[in-house]
């Protein structure tokens, strides 16, 4: 087994010292071999930051742009830089929204299930939100409930870019991967939906941020998911 942990970061130095030592202490717990590959990209301190923390943890890994590219994008250059040899790749959000420390959660059942992909759900029993903005609270409600009447995906957190996914599942999804922003998180679970692998949720405890502001742009996503539904038959 060989974990690649995909991080896309824009403008996170004040999470970023944080969720990097919480993950390395809780992926050396699991004492499995691991990576984990930040895509850095605006022009704050966290790069500089990731470089000094590099110098003591050769197991971390960065890819620098000043502009940003889009949360789609991010990824794939992240997915594309994986070590050949890893088995199981883990994606989450660099605001610590996601609590590192529910990464055993994941391996558990998606052993237990034999799942592809494993998607930390808020929505599902045991999960949970904390001080969640009410707009927002609508709004992710709104969205899971829109894209399972337009998709017909039944996970309840659709949403939720707290992911692992099987090597297999991975390849498929960067091979189809088309669009550039928050959207995107939609979309891989539309592609590993499409191609029959298994997926399957575990309860995350959701914290919303203490240090810095949401990137999502409500609008451009917005337009994103019509073009997205508008191309839900070209995934196969």
């Amino acid at each position: 087994m060989m974990l690649s942990v995909v991080i896309a970061i824009y403008n996170e130095e004040k999470n970023v010292k944080e969720l990097t030592l919480r993950l390395i202490k809780t992926l050396n717990s699991l004492k499995i071999p691991f990576e984990i590959i930040y895509i850095v990209e605006g022009e704050d301190q966290s790069i500089n930051i990731l470089k000094q923390l590099q110098k003591k943890e050769k197991r971390l890994r960065l890819f620098y742009s000043k502009k940003p590219s889009g949360l789609g994008r991010a990824f794939k250059t992240g997915f594309c830089n994986i070590r050949r040899d890893s088995t199981h790749i883990l994606t989450l959000d660099a605001d610590l929204n996601h609590q590192p420390e529910e990464i055993p959660y994941f391996f558990k059942l998606m052993k237990k299930q034999n799942a592809d992909m494993v998607i930390g759900s808020r929505f599902v029993s045991g999960g949970s939100i904390d001080i969640f903005p009410w707009h927002k609270r609508i709004v992710s409600r709104f969205t899971n409930v829109l894209v399972e009447i337009v998709t017909g995906i039944k996970a309840k957190d659709k949403t939720s870019n707290y992911r692992l996914y099987t090597r297999q599942a991975l390849n498929c999804v960067v091979n189809k991967m088309k669009f550039p922003g928050f959207e995107t998180v939609v979309e891989m679970l539309l592609i590993t939906a499409k191609n029959k692998f298994r997926i399957a949720e575990t309860p995350i405890q959701f914290k919303w941020r203490v240090h810095g502001e949401s990137k999502l742009n409500m609008f451009k996503t917005a337009i994103g998911y019509f073009k997205l539904f508008l191309r839900i038959s070209s995934y196969k």
